[in-house]
């Protein structure tokens, strides 16, 4: 049997998130060294990590030092490739210009694979692993989850590691690929890029899809509040009662014990605040409207004059705001 242990995206950066509460660089450590000894406590043969590694594509030189230290505590190799903020303008081509490059440099177990050359693992090298960092090709028509490499071997399990927007649903944007569609010649895929994650998916066909999510909460939406922060446990094993010696792949979820639940480290005030403003913004909107749905005509200046006047604003600061208002009008 192999196992792994598979992490999302870490963001390692070197200042708070606008809606952290702790200090996301500590909760980062204790997650990272948690997974650590899951490692250990599951003699695992690497740690594979989904991309995305920094916040950005050039961080602080303490950034990448200090990670550098805490990655050096890991018991087995870690295993990863560059994600879409690991890399400027989505340009690989750049990767060796990047902090990642550097952190790969000065952490010799830490290995960041951008190409199609596949690392293998088992006494007959019988699970061949591969990665697809983040580019521009990315999810244009099912792109990033079969390497050409994988048509050259059909017969060791093959686990991908993709850095694309592999999802269980439909969402509100054009980039990404429906795990339910996505064709690949690998028996298992893991992904990241998505940061909430859909757990594990195994299809129809046996081919097993995971994304536990990212291991770290970056905003303060509702789905980083409620979601728990986890990694996967992955076993490749001989398929009982196979006589070819054919593999099985199974994924367990396992909740990192350290990390704090979203609303005890997630401040949502600026985000409500924005969403008072928004509907403020839309109630007026639909206040100088006709019931035919006609504008109604305004005269400016009195609004203006009566939110001064109900505001105590001082008169140069009213004037100033009517000033702009006819700049605008003028333009137009």
């Amino acid at each position: 049997m192999i196992r792994f242990i598979f992490g999302g995206d870490p963001h390692a950066r070197g200042t708070n998130p606008r809606n952290r509460k702790d200090d996301y660089k500590a909760a980062l450590e204790a997650k990272l060294l948690e997974t650590f000894k899951l490692c250990r406590d599951h003699d695992a043969a690497a740690l594979i990590l989904a991309g995305d590694t920094f916040d950005l594509p050039d961080v602080a030189n303490s950034v990448i030092n200090d990670l550098a230290d805490l990655l050096e505590e890991c018991p087995v190799p870690i295993y990863t490739t560059a994600g879409n903020h690991d890399i400027p303008g989505y340009n690989i081509q750049a990767y060796r210009n990047t902090s990642l490059r550097m952190l790969e440099r000065i952490v010799p177990r830490f290995h960041v694979i951008n190409d199609d050359a596949p690392i293998y693992f088992g006494t007959d090298n019988e699970v061949m692993l591969t990665f697809t960092p983040y580019c521009g090709q990315m999810d244009v028509d099912g792109w990033g989850y079969s390497p050409e490499v994988f048509k050259e071997d059909e017969h060791r399990y093959k686990v991908h590691v993709s850095h694309g927007m592999l999802l269980d649903h439909t969402p509100p944007f054009d980039k990404f690929t429906l795990v339910q569609e996505v064709k690949t010649e690998a028996d298992m895929v893991l992904t990241g890029h998505d940061h909430t994650g859909y757990g594990v998916y195994r299809r129809g066909d046996g081919k097993v899809f995971c994304n536990p999510g990212s291991l770290t909460r970056l905003s303060a939406s509702q789905s980083e509040l409620s979601r728990t922060i986890q990694v996967a446990l992955i076993e490749i094993k001989p398929k009982e009662g196979s006589r070819t010696g054919k593999m099985y792949g199974e994924i367990k979820l396992l909740p990192l014990q350290c990390a704090a639940p979203g609303e005890e480290v997630l401040d949502r005030s600026k985000i409500e605040a924005d969403q008072k403003r928004q509907y403020a913004m839309e109630s007026f909107a639909a206040l100088v409207q006709t019931s035919t749905g006609e504008r109604v005509l305004l005269d400016i200046p009195t609004i203006v004059d009566t939110i001064a006047e109900q505001n105590n604003i001082p008169a140069a600061v009213r004037d100033l705001a009517l000033a702009k208002i006819e700049e605008v009008r003028a333009a137009g």
